[in-house]
């Protein structure tokens, strides 16, 4: 029902009349103000006249209707000013027009001038002797019958009165009833101000044209547009893209947060010197340096590239003021100088005990299968320098037992007659014949 309490609405801002939109409105004058002689500002969703005083002096044709204006204002200074057309608007006094010198025909059609206003419009209009048009089509004052005659009889320089031409005689009678009329209009000012008082407080009937319903009705139009404007951005992937909010310094645990949102390659290097610590940042080479914010801290340092951050906890405390920022022109690598607090001292290293190396030692006697065996020279002993390599290597997989010493004996050969010219090797034990 019409009594029920409807929600707030949000208001959505509506445009202003600025300088911008003017350029962008004269576009056949290739948006030069200086001599703008028309401009067309209608269904802007404008609420206020302004600019236009400042940036259109020579303006001579001015269209405003269907806006949501409810004051005329800002045209006074608008000389040349011929047409006006402020219709469809929220307008309830005619004013601000006064020094409109060059105004001829003036469009109020479908505004809010009642019959309480009409007497202070009618006498703001005096001033502009030029004007032969005037609409007041749709406005609440001509409910009242006189408002014809009784504009005519006050504004001799009117020849057309919305869109129908004044007569001699129309007039010539208007003037005589004008006593008249000035009585029946404040008859019927006073009627309208108690029709008012008795629909104080009472609900507005749905579907009532009021300045109220305009501008609810604007509003809607306002969010359907821009709603319709949003879903054709984001068809053509142009919508604007919330602004991502950058990582703090600490995380949630309140440690220094380590991070390389860009996956940039980086290195930290606190052993080459001892007295500074070096980081280095692959940032692309081609990059603006104002692109490139950094933050050297004692305890971190942070270089913040196109908003994605790449956040170091230092393995010491460094002085942010003597740090040291550079970036190679060749490759565009990132490199920040920062000097320790407390440097490293250095020390002469002694170097490293090495072990002592013995060297190997000859067998003391040799082997019996090398002594019986002829060397050269006709000798059966083993040459005096030999070495034995028993015991140098011990495998430490080595999973078998050491094997008795029994087994290991000598064997004795006996060589036959026929193989005395035999040179077998003594240490193969000789094949038996099975019986």
């Amino acid at each position: 029902s019409s009594d029920l309490i409807k929600p707030c609405r949000k208001k959505t801002p509506m445009p202003r009349l600025t300088e911008e939109l003017i350029r962008k409105r004269a576009e056949h004058n290739e948006g030069v103000l200086s001599d703008l002689e028309e401009i067309a500002l209608h269904q802007q969703e404008l609420e206020k006249i302004e600019s236009l005083e400042a940036c259109c002096r020579h303006i001579k044709i001015l269209l405003l209707q269907n806006n949501l204006i409810p004051k005329m204002e800002g045209l006074n200074k608008l000389k040349e000013l011929s047409y006006l057309n402020l219709a469809l608007n929220n307008i309830s006094v005619i004013e601000g027009i006064e020094g409109c010198e060059s105004l001829k025909k003036l469009d109020l059609t479908v505004n809010f001038i009642t019959v309480e206003e009409l007497e202070e419009s009618v006498y703001n209009l005096k001033a502009n002797m030029t004007l032969e048009d005037l609409y007041l089509t749709g406005n609440a004052c001509e409910d009242w019958s006189g408002c014809r005659p009784y504009v005519i009889a006050h504004l001799p320089q009117i020849k057309q009165l919305d869109g129908k031409l004044v007569l001699p005689q129309e007039r010539i009678k208007a003037r005589q009833q004008l006593p008249r009329l000035q009585q029946d209009l404040e008859r019927a000012v006073e009627e309208a101000r108690h029709k008012r008082l008795l629909e104080a407080g009472l609900p507005v009937s749905e579907g009532a044209y009021t300045k109220e319903s305009r501008n609810e009705m604007y509003l809607e139009l306002a969010e359907q547009k821009e709603e319709k404007e949003r879903n054709e951005r984001r068809r053509m992937g142009t919508e604007p893209k919330e602004p991502r909010v950058v990582p703090g310094i600490y995380n949630a645990r309140g440690d220094i947060r380590q991070c390389n949102e860009g996956k940039y390659d980086f290195e930290i290097d606190d052993t080459t010197f001892p007295d500074k610590v070096i980081f280095e940042l692959g940032v692309p080479k081609y990059l603006d340096t104002t692109a490139l914010d950094v933050d050297v801290n004692p305890l971190y340092v942070r270089v913040v590239v196109k908003d994605k951050v790449t956040q170091l906890k230092l393995p010491s405390e460094v002085k942010p003021d003597a740090a040291k920022v550079q970036r190679s022109r060749t490759t565009g690598v990132l490199r920040i100088e920062m000097p320790m607090v407390d440097p490293r001292r250095v020390r002469d290293k002694k170097p490293e005990a090495q072990p002592e190396l013995t060297p190997l030692k000859p067998a003391n006697e040799p082997t019996p299968a090398r002594a019986s065996k002829g060397y050269a020279g006709g000798e059966g002993k083993a040459p005096s320098k030999a070495v034995s390599l028993k015991g140098i290597y011990q495998d430490p997989k080595r999973v078998a037992k050491e094997k008795p010493a029994a087994l290991l004996r000598e064997v004795k050969t006996t060589r036959t007659a026929q193989g005395q010219d035999d040179e077998d090797d003594d240490d193969i034990p000789p094949l038996e014949n099975r019986r």
